[in-house]
């Protein structure tokens, strides 16, 4: 039998958004699982209650995740506490309650955690409407359940009413039923509620909590968003071009979350900060739209859309495909050919000679996204597809003319050549099986449903993980080469860490996650240069946020990377400091404070593929290779628009490193 805590997440799942429910306020959620947690231990004679207190009857351990903490904290409390005060306890937990119960029901064959963590019922519980047995025989799934209680005159099961006691005190049925549903079982769901003391007395003190917590409504008059004045014809462009994280981040401090600035041709609101970020992940999909920003980048490549301009039930699906081409196991699996691929790419950087590393870094890139991702390799085509990019990005940015410019229409000429090459060669080699690649999984979808992914759309989707891995991934690696090389100490340690790695042999998943000082170097490169420090929204739904009424058809800028740069949340935050996300400190823990990926549902699907990326590409280089170090007074310049990349650094290669240790090719 399923614990309480983990059915009420069945019943909240979303799996057209691959989420919990997002209309469902995260206290109210918290409420009703601290509830469901303290009804399993009045169940299983741990805890007794009344209306004036809630008593420990037994100690006892359960030997589960899910009850024991709470079971523990009640025993070590010397004061004789009610309900409510543990409901509002343990709802102050709700993150480690959350993710405890998602984590059972994944080790149960119940639910599974797809790529980016999108949740999704396994397929044979999901037909069957059963739980897989476990120590009796199958149980029906909890919603199932539920909804013939409520449309029928069945009687219950003590335990089911219990359940709906507890989902109708916590608002479930008000996100997994209509209006008019909900007026059609009313009255059943106030007799069954009064049927079980547990979750009556459960269900009024979650009632009476949540009550409190919510303030009086107050009428008060409408205030008009904040203007940060720019200057005439330019508006706040050129401020921008200076670094648009900063930028928002002062006017985020002067003018609060929200204000509004003007850029040649367009005026954005602007969100920003941790409540934009939280504002964006909970309430996003029912009030934005993703289409107009980003149009002109499909329009231009005569595609009808791509997963940037996709909303709704289209996006989740293809976003589940993709997300499985960017998982991390792709580089747990394929390391070793991530470290050949390096490899013979750095064996062509010159010795003793100082060079721009942006473009040597772009090869590298791209050649392991063209291997990986396509299996063929982009050489020839490197400087096309970084020109088509910026002309792409440059087009959604309001100068769709740009891409009239002749050398923007031979880029365009002979990427979509790229993309053609791409698929002739897999229809000539076929899928990768057992573990298919970024384009296979793009082809098995064409298959599925020609009308999601058409054949016209094709060539951009192919050519995404190229230019995504040129653009965001290998802008990412040379900030890192610089934070790495200002820091002869830091390049030490990782150096050290590295060859404890491939003295080990062939590259392992279980190799890459000891690669802590590498991995947190990449956190904290990530943190001063996200790959997404804003994204672009046009208003689909009017809504209030900070104070202040957004209309519908707003063009909205999201700033959900502002977090890093304030220093109650990263103290000195223009510090390159790695040990932020030591257990100790875990600065990247607070609550939408750390986003370098952007957030919501339209999060960057690299999330998990990236930070493991840069952290096996940066130990390969410093296996193979002796950099100089920068001067401590060095200082890169760094572009904004249309994407932040690091300008004119140039590194050297003192000297190629010997070492006994065979190399990944010479184990194979």
């Amino acid at each position: 039998m399923l614990r309480f805590a983990e059915e009420i997440l069945i019943l909240v799942l979303d799996e057209g958004r691959g989420d919990l429910v997002a209309s469902l306020p995260r206290r109210s959620l918290d409420l009703g699982l601290a509830g469901a947690v303290l009804m399993d231990l009045a169940l299983e004679n741990r805890i007794d209650t009344d209306p004036e207190r809630l008593m420990l009857v037994d100690a006892t351990p359960l030997g589960d995740q899910i009850l024991d903490p709470t079971l523990a904290e009640i025993a070590r409390e010397s004061q004789s506490r009610d309900i409510r005060y543990w409901l509002g306890r343990i709802a102050d937990q709700g993150d480690q309650v959350r993710g405890a119960a998602l984590t059972r029901l994944i080790e149960r064959g119940i639910l599974r955690s797809e790529a980016e963590g999108l949740l999704s019922m396994v397929p044979s519980v999901s037909r069957s409407r059963h739980y897989p047995a476990v120590d009796g025989p199958p149980v029906e799934e909890v919603r199932l359940r539920i909804m013939r209680v409520l449309f029928s005159d069945n009687v219950p099961d003590p335990r089911d009413i219990a359940m709906i006691a507890l989902a109708n005190a916590c608002g479930v049925f008000r996100t997994i039923l209509s209006s008019e549903e909900r007026a059609q079982v009313r009255d059943r769901i106030d007799l069954l509620t009064k049927l079980d003391l547990i979750g009556r007395t459960m269900s009024l003190a979650i009632e009476a909590l949540e009550a409190a917590d919510e303030p009086p409504p107050k009428s008060r008059p409408q205030k008009k968003i904040p203007v940060v004045p720019g200057l005439p014809l330019l508006g706040n462009g050129l401020a921008i071009r200076k670094g648009l994280v900063n930028f928002l981040t002062r006017q985020y401090r002067e003018l609060g979350p929200i204000f509004s600035i003007r850029v040649p041709g367009r005026r954005f609101v602007c969100m920003v900060g941790p409540e934009a970020a939280s504002f964006l992940a909970s309430h996003g999909k029912a009030v934005f739209r993703s289409l107009e920003p980003m149009a002109e980048l499909h329009n231009q490549m005569d595609a009808s859309r791509s997963i940037v301009t996709m909303d709704g039930v289209d996006h989740v699906t293809t976003r589940k495909a993709q997300a499985k081409g960017y998982a991390a196991r792709v580089m747990n699996d394929r390391g070793t050919e991530v470290v050949d691929i390096t490899r013979a790419e750095i064996a062509k950087w010159p010795v003793g000679k100082p060079f721009e590393a942006l473009p040597e870094v772009q090869n590298v890139i791209a050649e392991q996204m063209g291997y990986v991702m396509a299996g063929v390799s982009p050489r020839g085509y490197t400087q096309e597809l970084s020109a088509l990019l910026g002309g792409l990005l440059l087009s959604a940015a309001g100068f769709p003319r740009v891409m009239r410019l002749p050398r923007l229409r031979r880029a365009r000429s002979r990427a979509c050549e790229l993309a053609q090459a791409v698929l002739a060669h897999k229809r000539k080699v076929g899928p990768r099986r057992p573990n298919p690649d970024f384009i296979d999984l793009m082809l098995d979808l064409r298959e599925a449903d020609p009308q999601l992914l058409p054949e016209t759309n094709l060539n951009l989707t192919v050519l995404a993980p190229y230019m995504v891995g040129l653009d965001t991934t290998a802008s990412t690696f040379a900030f890192m080469l610089y934070n790495v090389l200002k820091r002869p100490r830091l390049m030490e340690r990782m150096t050290a860490e590295a060859d404890a790695l491939f003295d080990e042999g062939l590259v392992s998943g279980e190799g890459l996650r000891r690669l802590d000082v590498s991995r947190r170097a990449a956190m904290e490169t990530l943190r001063l240069h996200p790959t997404s420090p804003a994204v672009l929204r046009t208003v689909a739904n009017s809504f209030e946020f900070a104070g202040h009424t957004v209309p519908a058809g707003t063009l909205v800028m999201v700033g959900t990377a502002v977090g890093h740069m304030l220093d109650e949340y990263f103290p000195d935050p223009e510090h390159f400091d790695i040990d932020r996300y030591t257990k100790d400190r875990a600065e990247h823990r607070q609550r939408d404070a750390y986003a370098p990926f952007g957030t919501g549902s339209h999060r960057c699907l690299g999330s998990e593929l990236v930070p493991l990326q840069l952290s096996l590409t940066m130990a390969t280089i410093l296996r193979e290779l002796t950099l100089e170090p920068l001067a401590p007074e060095y200082v890169v310049r760094v572009r904004s628009f249309p994407t932040m990349q690091p300008v004119g650094f140039r590194i050297r290669v003192v000297r190629h490193r010997t070492h006994n240790a065979p190399t990944a090719g010479q184990l194979l």
